[in-house]
């Protein structure tokens, strides 16, 4: 392993630096301010130094036997089962670029594991039981390095958000340090800005190219392209869709997204739609969806357990599309997410929405989109868009989870006021165009 320690008068430089001496597979491991030159601690200059390190080739002959033999098996997760003993030069390509991009590491090894694959028949039993012995190998192996994985993605986040810190500010652009500021008051997070801006660096190494105007155009373009990737294709319901349920926590406006989403299906789809609901236990909950229900001439079904859930899906059966309103509760409690499982569990096959307010902050925020990864839910409502100012909270989302941003609904009016999400327009009231 090569170690050096960069010193220049600003970051931008010491990272060029870094690349320039270390390649492209560097791995920062800190970097601070310090003050060198002057008298007795008088006319120091401000300087910015970067620890890093670089993995050096070695020959496999210069290495000890034992230390082969551990190489080889923490290697083996990315050997093909079927070609165990060549390595192609595209796997090279593949483990080198982790270096670069840690994310990759960790999309790499999130894929389908091998031993999941259908496997491929064999001519004889002799070839057949070492294939089972190569895949039960390979899949231990993967077990062992998931620590490793998380560690990684920790520390990717560590090193952005340290290098965004006050400190670290005072090194970067004028012009790119306003922008960093605008981000951090919408409420994006450090992480986030730090990947921003690092893509930024990488590509402008000159600060004299970084006027106002192009950085304004890379974020734009940048934030953008993070938020496209997280649109559904369509938010067109399927016909074979019956079911939409809608969970969330009490108070994000679950009811009168059902009643904006029912009504387009009723009067422009005209579909035969059907509602039932299980919050039985806010006040007027029942009566603001069979109020929504009535005007709609729609039926609506209460339900209070799971049992008369499939009592209520059988009475409703010879409807084209159901909406189920579920009870808000506190989902970071265990046993009420467990509850609202229960509800999904059935054999229509349906579309699931998680909503949630954008008043709500995004640290707690958080806390259920994590609770709910391992749930059926994929997408997401995010409500309330006209009562905030800070937008923040949607491109942390899209960069940080893999839900689908469906829908925005931007007032209390039924049915106008909800939205198909525009990446391009939350990019502009991100940056704060004028609109």
């Amino acid at each position: 392993m090569k170690t050096k320690k960069i010193v220049a008068d600003s970051m931008p430089l010491a990272l060029k630096m870094v690349r320039q001496q270390l390649g492209e597979n560097a791995i920062i491991v800190n970097t601070r301010t310090i003050q060198k030159g002057g008298v007795f601690g008088l006319f120091s200059k401000q300087k910015y130094e970067v620890t890093a390190y670089a993995m050096e080739k070695k020959s496999p002959s210069s290495e000890p036997k034992f230390a082969l033999e551990l190489k080889d098996k923490t290697e083996k997760p990315l050997l093909n089962i079927n070609n165990i003993e060549n390595e192609s030069e595209e796997q090279e390509e593949t483990i080198s670029g982790f270096h670069r991009n840690p994310q990759g590491l960790y999309n790499y090894y999130s894929k389908k594991p091998v031993g999941t694959e259908k496997p491929i028949p064999s001519t004889t039993t002799t070839k057949s039981q070492e294939d089972e012995k190569k895949v039960s190998v390979l899949s231990k192996a993967m077990e062992e390095q998931n620590p490793l994985l998380d560690e990684l993605q920790q520390m990717k986040k560590m090193m952005m958000t340290f290098m965004m810190n006050g400190k670290q500010d005072e090194g970067l652009p004028p012009n790119l340090n306003n922008w960093v500021t605008r981000l951090k008051k919408q409420g994006v997070d450090d992480e986030v800005v730090g990947d921003l801006v690092n893509r930024i660096l990488l590509k402008y190494e000159s600060k004299a190219d970084l006027a106002d105007d192009i950085i304004e155009t890379e974020l734009l373009a940048m934030i953008t392209g993070i938020i496209e990737k997280k649109l559904p294709v369509s938010n067109i319901v399927h016909e074979r869709t019956r079911m939409i349920n809608v969970i969330g926590p009490t108070g994000v406006g679950k009811t009168t997204s059902i009643a904006k989403l029912a009504t387009e299906q009723v009067l422009k789809q005209k579909r035969r739609v059907a509602m039932i609901t299980t919050d039985v236990y806010r006040i007027a909950a029942v009566e603001q969806l069979k109020t929504y229900a009535g005007i709609l001439n729609v039926p609506v079904e209460v339900v209070r357990t799971a049992d008369e859930l499939g009592s209520a899906l059988k009475k409703l059966e010879h409807y084209d599309l159901i909406y189920m309103d579920t009870t808000g509760r506190n989902y970071k409690e265990v046993e009420y997410r467990e509850s609202i499982n229960q509800f999904l569990n059935h054999p229509l096959e349906s579309d699931n929405y998680l909503v949630l307010s954008m008043t709500t902050k995004f640290e707690d925020m958080e806390i259920l989109l994590d609770e709910f990864l391992e749930s059926p839910i994929k997408k997401l409502i995010l409500t309330k868009f006209d009562e905030t100012s800070s937008y923040g909270s949607i491109l942390n989302i899209a960069y940080k989870y893999p839900y689908q941003l469906a829908y925005i609904t931007n007032g209390q009016s039924v049915p106008e006021d909800i939205i198909n999400v525009d990446a391009t327009l939350l990019a502009k009231y991100l940056l704060g165009k004028e609109l």
